[in-house]
């Protein structure tokens, strides 16, 4: 037993190394630009660390604003070592995903080997590979914003609340930590109480005895503690602010967009067909979320799991698995499949119930050779998905320009350059990132009066000035008798315009296909004032 142990961790040793590279081959070059979400952490980590305050000058925030969408702090506060080591660079923001993804691999592996639904030793092998090399997975580990690190903190929380369960006590380390992954990400903030209801209520027989009445206290105290910033939170406009389905007047609507955000959540041919997410940055070209053969185990564990309700293991899973999409389907009127990562873990799970039952009915000589086939392909189609079309296909999505527009920038320190933002209000923020703007200057034109009324989202007025560049609508009446460089895109400043206005053209940035993006054009104000 202790020779095949050892193997068994020789095997998952290897999955990691193979997990390792899928999340951290090029980082810092797939996705080729940061997005604006990745952005905001980053300078707003960088704006912690040199100056104590976030962008806006608020000191050590509890939600910081980003956009109005007032994210949970702890994924920025742990950014700050990797920005103070390695810099203020993309890989520097994505290289905490890929680090709690490796022990995500780990936690799959775990789970299976303690929830006594499984009877075959390799199960638990082969789901840790699965959750390794599947796309949605490998995606999000190489994302450098809260929703990775929210939903495996979350599932490691629930490992060990599991853990403690199968050992009839409530776990203290468990609590502890799905009661740190609500600041993490928003849907932790819904989920982890309703979770803990349901597991309180399923398994009240195991909790509420006398051996565990102190652990019991104990837990419920330092659960209560660790909430005092999230409960001062629920007074301010700041904690409410991802709960749009409530919005609709029509109970009606909001009872039918809530029921018909779950089931597509949880529909197969969302999962292992066509992604249901209509922002393309959240996916990559031509491959689901699962590998589409994987939906055979699926099916089949739905069943076991169905056969194995009333076990306790079969009981804890289908919490685990109903309750996760229940936060991303109150979120919105649109699909998001970042909301409900949450549901990664138990699906994989599902999937190794269904394998488990294959592998009692085939030999494993001849399953293995079927199975490894299978995932070796389906990585070769991922790999031309991610590595080759995504950076090509999807670059559009991810700001790209951005990074480019503001060396330009920088090569020119005494031309003041107008970016439109119509359409794009939140660039701003990568223009921040790229230029290293000095936190403590870009904060000088918040008032302390918005500081003050930080957590009531007060408005802004999204025009922004720094450096030597300003961000906002263009105006036509104004700009144009200025010099300097009006930068935009074919809807923007269009050939027309250019030529009635008399603007040279200057520079253009293209995507790696070739298109143009952005063009810069430089103003002619004597010549445009000659010929009015």
């Amino acid at each position: 037993m202790k020779i095949k142990l050892n193997f068994a961790h020789v095997l998952l040793l290897l999955i990691i190394l193979v997990a390792s590279f899928l999340y951290f081959y090029k980082i810092g070059e797939v996705p080729n630009s940061l997005s604006d979400d990745e952005a905001t952490v980053g300078y707003n980590a960088y704006s912690i660390l040199t100056t104590g305050k976030d962008e806006f000058g608020k000191a050590f925030p509890l939600a910081f604003r980003f956009f109005g969408a007032y994210t949970p702090p702890l994924y920025v506060y742990l950014v700050i070592p990797f920005i103070k080591l390695f810099g203020l660079t993309a890989s520097s923001l994505r290289v905490l995903s890929g680090i709690v993804t490796l022990v995500g691999v780990l936690v799959i592996y775990r789970f299976v080997r303690k929830l006594a639904l499984f009877s075959s030793p390799a199960t638990a092998l082969l789901a840790a590979l699965i959750f390794a090399t599947s796309p949605w997975v490998i995606f999000y580990a190489r994302i450098g914003y809260e929703v990775t690190f929210g939903y495996l903190l979350y599932s490691l929380g629930a490992l060990f609340v599991w853990d403690g369960l199968d050992r009839r006590r409530l776990s203290t380390l468990g609590l502890v930590l799905l009661s740190l992954s609500t600041y993490v990400a928003h849907a932790e903030r819904y989920l982890v109480p309703l979770f803990l209801l349901l597991i309180f209520v399923a398994f009240r027989q195991e909790i509420f005895i006398p051996a565990n009445r102190n652990r019991l206290r104990a837990g419920l105290i330092i659960l209560l503690l660790t909430q005092i910033p999230n409960f001062f939170l629920m007074t301010t406009k700041a904690f409410w602010v991802k709960n749009a389905v409530f919005d609709n007047p029509s109970l009606t609507v909001m009872v039918n967009d809530f029921v018909s955000q779950l089931l597509t959540y949880l529909s197969p041919r969302a999962l292992f067909g066509i992604s249901p997410d209509i922002n393309l940055q959240h996916t990559a070209p031509e491959i689901p979320l699962f590998y589409s053969w994987l939906i055979i185990p699926f099916l089949i564990g739905l069943y076991q799991i169905y056969q194995k309700v009333r076990t306790p293991g079969g009981k804890f899973l289908l919490i685990f698995l109903l309750t996760a999409p229940i936060p991303g389907a109150f979120s919105g009127h649109f699909i998001s499949i970042q909301r409900v990562l949450p549901m990664m873990v138990p699906l994989i799970l599902i999937i190794a119930l269904g394998l488990d039952f294959i592998l009692r009915k085939v030999k494993l000589i001849f399953f293995l050779p079927v199975f490894f086939l299978l995932t070796a392909f389906s990585l070769l189609l991922f790999w031309r998905s991610y590595w080759v079309l995504f950076p090509k296909e999807r670059a559009a999505y991810w700001s790209y320009g951005v990074e480019q527009l503001s060396e330009i920038v920088k090569s020119k320190p005494e031309t003041t350059f107008v970016i439109d933002t119509a359409r794009a209000p939140t660039t701003y923020i990568g223009f921040l990132f790229y230029l290293q703007y000095p936190p403590a200057e870009y904060q000088k034109q918040f008032s302390s009066d918005f500081v003050k009324s930080y957590y009531a989202n007060p408005p802004l007025s999204g025009n922004y000035r720094f450096a030597n560049i300003e961000l906002r609508p263009i105006e036509w009446k104004r700009d144009i008798y200025v010099e300097q460089i009006l930068v935009g895109d074919e809807l923007t400043i269009s050939s027309d315009q250019a030529k009635e206005h008399f603007l040279e053209r200057v520079f253009e940035i293209r995507d790696p296909n070739g298109k143009a993006l952005l063009f810069g054009y430089q103003t002619n104000p004597q010549k445009k004032r000659l010929n009015r």
